[in-house]
Order: C-alpha cells, then sequence, then structure tokens
C-alpha cells in the first residue's frame, strides 16, 4: 500500500472466471528499457531527474516496508515530463524450493537454464539477473539495500549506455564476474561522468551491502547535493534565519563604504586547514612476527592522507620527498632529526605489542623540536586479522587530532579499503615501495606481484606494478597493469584512486586528461606535492611551462626544502624564459646535485654571461658521469 506519484498503485488484484487480473491507472510513457535501447545513453541531466524521482518513490516504499526486488529499466514507466514511475511492485516472488545459486555463489547448470536476461526468474532467486545484487543471487535474504544496488546499475547503465554487458558473454556471465568484482567506475569509461556521480554509483553498487548506501533516503540525500550537471553543490545551511541573515548582509553591503564594495566583489573563500605534514617513524614491534615489520606504516599514511590537509611520509617516501637516504633504523629520534632539517611540523611514532593473544597498538604525535607529545591514540586488536581495521582506527583519531572536522565514522567508511585489505598483501606491498624508493625495480616488482597474487582486488599492487614496469622499461606489461589497476579502484582510498586515473594517464600519454585528472586530486587534496609535481610534468610536456612553474611554486610552500622540486621549478622557469628565476633557484639549494644544476648554465647562456656560464658547466662535470 505505497502511495506516492512516483509508484504506481495496484488498486486491486484477483481471479474472475479462472483469469488472474490486477487493476492499476493507465499510464501514457515508454519504459525506461524502451528509451535506452534507442537512444543509447541519456545526458547527465536527463539521468539524475530520473534517479532523484525514482528514489523519491522508492523511499517511499521503503518506509512502507515494501522492497522492490526486481527494478530494472522495463519496470520504470517514463511518463510526461520525464517523470518516472515504479511498475511492478511485489509481483516477483519466491515460489519454488530450488535454490539457483548455491552460497559460494558457484552456478550450476540446471540454475543457469533457467535464468533468462531481461527477465524476472522464479525461484528462491527473485530478481533480473542484469540488475540482480550479488546477495540476491546467492540466495541470501534481500533488503533495501538490493534496491539501492539495482538503482547503481540503472543509472549506471543510463549514463554509459549499457556498456558493462559489451565484453560479457551474457547476461548470466555478467553476473558472476559481478559475484567477485565491482565493476569498472564509470569515469574509468566516460570521464564525461562527473566525479561527485562516479563516487555516487561506486556506493551504490559495493559488493557488500554494509558498504552501499543503507537506505534510498540516504543516497537521495546524496543526490540533493549536486547540480543538475553532476556537479558538487556548496555546503549551506537552509533554514529561514539563514535567508534573513543573508538578506540584512546583502543590505548592508549595498550601503557599504567604497572600500568594502571593491573587497566584496572578490568571491569569500572558505577557511583551509594549513596544510600539516608528517614524518612517521617506523613502528617498534616486538610481537616477533616479522609481517609487521615496516607494514602499518604505509597504510597509517594512506588513512592519515584522507585528510585534505595531511601530507605524510614514511621511509619509502622519505628520498622523494626530502631528497636523503632513510637510515638503516627510522626511530622517533631519526624521524625527529629529518624533520627538523626539513622543517616537517609532525613525526609519528608507534609501536605493537602481543598481549593476552591480542595486539595492542598506539601511536603518538609528536613535536619535532621539543618532544613534547601534542596526541596519542591506542587501541587493542583481538586478532591478527584486526590489525589493518585497528590502525585505520587509530588514524582518524588522530586525524581529528590533527584538526580534521569530518566526523569519525565518514573517515572509516572512506578507510574501509585499507581496513579490509590481506595483511599479508599489504605486507608485501610495503615490502615493494620501499624497494622502489631504493631504485631497486626488479625486486619491487617481484613484491608487487607476490601482493596481487595473494589479493587479486588489491588495486594500489596493479598501480605499484605499472609504475615499476616503466621503470624498467617493459611499457606493454605497464600499460596491462595500469588498465587492470582502474578496474580496482574501489579497493583504494579516495586520494589513492584519483592518483591511479592521473598515473594512467601519465603513463599513456593522455597529457591533457593527466593535467585534468592532477588538477581534480589537487583541488580535492590541496596540499598535495607528488601531484602538484607530476601536474607540472605534464603541463611542460604540453609546454604550458607558466603553469608548470606555478604547480612547482605551490609545491615549494608545503616542502620548502625539496630539492629536486626546487630543481624543477628552476628548469620550467628556465623553459619560460623567466632565467632570472631558473638562477636564483638553483643557486638557493645548499648542495644540488648536476640534475638540479642543469638549468643553471642555460639561463646564464641566455642572459649572456658566457663566462658564468662556463663555471657552472665545469661544476657540473665534477658531479660523476651525469655532470660530465
Amino acid at each position: 500500500q505505497v502511495t506516492h506519484k512516483n509508484v504506481v498503485r495496484i488498486h486491486d488484484l484477483g481471479e474472475l472466471n479462472g483469469i488472474k487480473y490486477i487493476t492499476m491507472p493507465f499510464l501514457e510513457g515508454e519504459d525506461l528499457a524502451t528509451i535506452l535501447r534507442r537512444e543509447g545513453r541519456l545526458g547527465v541531466p536527463r539521468a539524475l531527474a530520473i534517479a532523484r524521482g525514482l528514489l523519491s518513490g522508492l523511499a517511499a516504499a521503503h518506509q512502507a516496508g515494501v522492497v522492490h526486488r526486481d527494478l530494472k529499466p522495463a519496470n520504470i514507466m517514463i511518463g510526461g515530463n520525464d517523470e518516472p514511475l515504479i511498475m511492478d511492485f511485489g509481483i516477483a516472488r519466491s515460489t519454488a524450493d530450488r535454490k539457483v545459486v548455491s552460497r559460494s555463489g558457484a552456478f550450476s547448470a540446471a540454475a543457469a537454464e533457467g535464468m533468462t536476461a531481461g527477465a524476472t526468474t522464479a525461484g528462491e532467486i527473485v530478481g533480473t539477473v542484469e540488475y540482480m545484487a550479488p546477495e540476491q543471487a546467492r540466495g541470501e535474504t534481500a533488503d533495501q539495500r538490493a534496491d539501492i544496488y539495482a538503482v547503481g546499475l540503472i543509472l549506471y547503465d543510463m549514463l554509459l549506455g549499457r556498456r558493462r554487458h559489451e565484453r560479457a558473454e551474457s547476461a548470466i556471465a555478467e553476473l558472476r564476474a559481478r559475484l567477485h568484482a565491482s565493476l569498472p567506475p564509470p569515469r574509468t569509461i566516460d570521464d564525461g561522468v562527473p566525479e561527485a556521480v562516479d563516487l555516487i554509483i561506486r556506493r551504490c553498487i559495493a559488493l557488500e551491502p554494509e558498504d552501499r548506501y543503507q537506505t534510498a533516503s540516504e543516497l537521495l540525500g546524496d543526490l540533493e547535493k549536486i547540480d543538475a550537471e553532476g556537479r558538487s553543490l556548496p555546503s549551506q545551511r537552509r533554514t529561514i534565519h539563514a535567508v534573513v541573515a543573508a538578506s540584512i548582509l546583502l543590505i548592508v553591503a549595498m550601503f557599504a563604504v567604497n572600500w568594502w564594495l571593491v573587497k566584496s566583489r572578490a568571491p569569500v573563500a572558505t577557511t583551509a586547514h594549513a596544510p600539516v605534514t608528517v614524518l612517521i617513524a617506523d613502528f617498534a614491534n616486538t610481537t616477533g612476527d616479522a609481517t609487521f615489520d615496516r607494514t602499518l606504516e604505509p597504510m597509517l599514511r594512506l588513512g592519515l592522507e584522507g585528510a585534505q590537509f595531511i601530507n605524510a611520509y614514511d621511509r619509502s617516501r622519505v628520498r622523494q620527498a626530502f631528497g636523503v637516504a632513510a637510515p638503516a633504523k627510522l626511530d622517533q629520534a631519526a624521524a625527529r632529526q629529518i624533520a627538523m632539517k626539513q622543517g616537517v611540523g609532525v613525526v609519528l611514532s608507534g609501536s605493537i605489542a602481543g598481549s593476552r593473544g591480542g595486539y595492542d597498538i598506539s601511536i603518538s604525535a609528536i613535536q619535532p623540536i621539543s618532544a613534547k607529545v601534542t596526541a596519542s591514540a591506542k587501541a587493542r586488536a583481538t586478532t591478527r586479522d584486526q590489525v589493518l581495521a585497528t590502525v585505520t582506527k587509530l588514524a582518524a583519531a588522530l586525524r581529528k587530532a590533527l584538526g580534521e572536522k569530518t566526523s569519525e565514522a565518514d573517515q572509516l567508511f572512506a578507510m574501509r579499503s585499507i581496513s579490509r585489505g590481506s595483511l599479508d598483501a599489504v605486507s608485501q606491498y610495503a615490502a615493494g615501495i620501499e624497494l622502489q624508493s631504493k631504485g631497486k625495480y626488479d625486486e619491487a616488482i617481484a613484491k608487487f606481484r607476490n601482493a596481487v597474487q595473494i589479493d587479486p582486488n588489491f588495486g594500489p599492487g596493479y598501480n605499484s606494478l605499472a609504475v615499476n614496469l616503466r621503470n624498467v622499461g617493459k611499457v606493454e606489461d605497464s600499460d596491462h597493469y595500469a588498465k587492470e589497476a582502474l578496474r580496482h579502484l574501489d579497493g583504494m582510498t579516495e586520494r589513492e584512486r584519483f592518483s591511479t586515473r592521473a598515473n594512467y594517464y601519465r603513463l599513456s600519454g593522455d597529457l591533457q586528461q593527466c593535467v585534468k585528472e592532477y588538477g581534480e586530486l589537487t583541488s580535492r587534496y590541496p596540499t598535495d606535492t607528488v601531484a602538484r609535481n607530476n601536474r607540472a610534468f605534464c603541463l611542460a610536456r604540453l609546454r604550458d611551462y607558466r603553469r608548470a612553474t606555478d604547480e612547482m611554486r605551490q609545491a615549494l610552500k608545503i616542502l620548502p626544502n625539496h630539492m629536486t622540486y626546487r630543481g624543477n621549478l628552476a628548469l620550467w622557469a628556465a623553459y619560460a624564459g623567466d632565467f632570472s628565476t631558473a638562477e636564483r633557484e638553483v643557486t638557493s639549494i645548499p648542495e644540488p646535485t648536476a640534475d638540479a644544476m642543469q638549468p643553471l648554465p642555460l639561463s646564464l647562456l641566455a642572459q649572456g654571461r658566457l663566462d658564468d656560464a662556463a663555471a657552472a658547466y665545469g661544476r657540473m662535470a665534477t658531479m660523476g658521469t651525469f655532470g660530465a
């Protein structure tokens, strides 16, 4: 008994003279399946408008305790003004005892014969194969989250034109694939899909019901936060008091003095948290389990960098970030020494110890100069498999202590890919990252291969394989793993997803898209210096040296002592014709390498200072083979 403008009401059903009947209103229009067959795909504004109406009706049904269980385009009538109406509520029912799919997710031959694409399958499994949630296919109890999964697939098909079926032999084969792996994110197929819409769809079609939106109202709420084109709307309070206050402020502004009027013409900037750089010392591991050695630090780093204002570094990033090699033992004292020299604001020092059959984990935030503990957090993991999840909880607590405003629940949801990872896969990955930082690419590749063999859904492993295979000249293999990484974005944090997509475009030579993707990353995470450096590289290859120089200046505001970044700034400035800046930046490096020295003699030559240029070349000649 659902009464809503987006739900087709069934007035009566029964049997007359042996004929079963249903009484419902007459509707003019056509179903969504017919529209998609004819038009292929829909524009973002139209698809979002249909989705909003669909969810409005679905929310009313769920509130009334009714779960559809068979949402599909054929069950959605599109009336006048593109208003969607949901049909066939409750018609699909379980009518037999035979299970179509086992709990393990394996299909039987007889079951497959009974399932047809586009039609509701009778039996314990209720739903249409093409829009069936994984738990439905396994014969498990389906609740409102199965409907949300179907909405995600419908939105996926509206925007992409049902491309998810193109590579599958049949609807059954496509369902089999969805039982074990998430669909490719929409933006990896069509980068015209807005980022906010992409995130919504991916959450709808998460493999596990608890990772999806829990109610249609929650999903509808997120859709209301984006505009007709799929862009995120600015957060604001929609209250009468806010409207009145805004009106008063407007009147005051109209009669303010001229200098205030001029000032007010500039857009009001959102107050951003000042950048925080963090160096993570090696955990003190007294468990006797070597798997934890240098494994927890990379995961803690990923968890911390979910905050837009935090840049975190562990031993694998010390050389890249600061131009110095990490000591064999990066304990708290050694980390503080590096932090003081490099201007890092916070050192994190952690420990893991075995206790009463479980593991006690603690982390402290320390001021490098004074050694004062400014924040600390500790927690207990009762089993080995819970250690990563416990580290993510501690990361959330530390982010809050460092100034994060996002709720801890939202932080933990965003970090679920870390907490659910295989500890053994993460251990291999962490070892690979450290080997990569030392330039041992072949050994790193072996570790990354181990990681994805242990956990085939471990997306960061594929991305690191792509980077390191490119480092050793295996371009085809690199391209293969870069594409594979895109298929496993759901196993990454948001920041990693941005980075993985951008890295793919960088490696494939799509420079315009590289600039765009890294731009979106730095817009979301403005303190990400690696992203700024890589974006500058793509801009420089497009010969946009001015913007490349601007990116490096932003990176150096965060890491002012980074020799490579300063050298890159000098190089792009020289290419932009700003020779005095190039000269100034190189000469400001205390002990430049031959690589960092390159722009100096070129800039001096361009300024007609031949003797100075000769002296610079002579200095480079003493700097090893590359300099000579």
